[in-house]
């Protein structure tokens, strides 16, 4: 889900302090020049423990767990002064495959800033 498909949109939406939904949609251009086009929901709570990590489990389809991990991130109007982003680093396993894993940066562009590599290299540091 989280790979480099030209074409991505994903929603958060609180439902309760330390609990939200994630309406992930993503489409994948087929060899025939069509689309595939999916959407998951996915109902994240946060560790009570370590408020960086945010646990997906419990699903049914695949019986599938995911652990996201908040590596860094920047708020609105935060004092660096960079784009507001988050940087998450995730690990799952399914009926498939145990032990899926890798990273995705959330931005408001379309593109990554340039602006944020030099940080999202250093944070990687920590994975």
């Amino acid at each position: 889900l989280f790979d480099t498909f030209p074409c991505q949109v994903h929603f958060f939406t609180e439902t309760s302090p330390g609990k939200f939904f994630g309406k992930l949609n993503w489409r994948i251009q087929e060899p025939d020049g069509e689309f595939f086009t999916r959407d998951a929901l996915q109902r994240f709570v946060q560790d009570p423990e370590n408020p960086a990590h945010l646990i997906n489990h419990d699903n049914e389809y695949l019986h599938y767990e995911d652990d996201w991990y908040i590596v860094d991130y920047a708020a609105d109007d935060n004092k660096e002064g960079v784009p507001p982003f988050a940087y998450v680093y995730y690990r799952g396993s399914n009926d498939a495959w145990v032990g899926y894993g890798g990273v995705v940066v959330y931005t408001r562009e379309s593109k990554l800033p340039e602006s944020l590599i030099p940080r999202l290299r250093e944070a990687s540091k920590k994975v």
